[in-house]
């Protein structure tokens, strides 16, 4: 084999080493906000393991343990403050935003405002992909997929991501909203057998991990834009018992 044969072989071997899943879609900037959150940190470690240009937004009180070894951007904010929302968006462009929130313990329900900041801001600067992890049953009135007891105690919840929801529907930016059931919020590996069923009529469970690996798959694909989607993995009824 000739010397120059062999460089070009080893050069081609380092191209293809340096390839990732997500192709050409990691050159996006991505704004994960809950993205130290137990389900946006999975996010963020698959989007930083898969080289995306990643921003963490986070409000001043969120440990920033989960992700702190991260190489990837920190921006400060509560989506709660509009004026805090709109110093993020006007200090950088973002291709894509992902919002993972969640209301923790006795803080002020973020969905609903948070959501409208999000849109109202995204929309201004240009965000060309917004996903929005929702919740199964989300909406004003009590879903047949949602238990009585469920009802009872999420109903606020629920009614604000639904409020969240169709505010990012009519927002004219391209998004996808990946509703989940039942997350298994342990270091439970993934699977690899969860999907995103366009089937509303169905609920079922997911990994963290599996959940991650959806979420980023969706990241400017046209399979998934201004598309609503339960995510589910048929594979763990069995195992845990539903």
């Amino acid at each position: 084999m000739s010397h120059h044969l062999k460089s070009l072989l080893i050069f081609i071997f380092i191209i293809l080493s340096n390839q990732t899943l997500y192709g050409k879609d990691n050159d996006s900037k991505v704004l994960v906000v809950g993205g130290t959150g137990r389900i946006g940190s999975q996010i963020v470690k698959l989007l930083s393991e898969n080289q995306f240009d990643v921003t963490v937004m986070s409000r001043s009180t969120t440990s920033k343990r989960s992700v702190y070894e991260l190489p990837i951007h920190y921006v400060t904010g509560d989506v709660l403050i509009e004026d805090q929302v709109a110093d993020v968006f006007r200090n950088q462009n973002y291709d894509v935003v992902i919002n993972a929130i969640a209301k923790v313990g006795e803080d002020k329900n973020p969905h609903a405002i948070g959501q409208r900041n999000l849109n109202k801001w995204s929309k201004k600067t240009g965000v060309r992909h917004f996903i929005l992890i929702g919740s199964v049953g989300a909406g004003s009135e009590q879903s047949h997929l949602v238990t009585d007891k469920a009802w009872s105690m999420w109903k606020d919840i629920l009614q604000q991501k639904g409020i969240a929801e169709q505010s990012l529907m009519d927002s004219g930016i391209s998004y996808t909203v990946i509703r989940t059931g039942i997350i298994i919020y342990d270091d439970t590996p993934a699977t690899g057998n969860a999907i995103l069923s366009s089937n509303q009529d169905i609920v079922g469970l997911v990994t963290r991990k599996d959940l991650a690996i959806l979420t980023v798959d969706c990241i400017m694909k046209s399979k998934c834009k201004n598309k609503v989607f339960h995510a589910l993995d048929e594979s763990l009824i069995e195992a845990h018992g539903n």
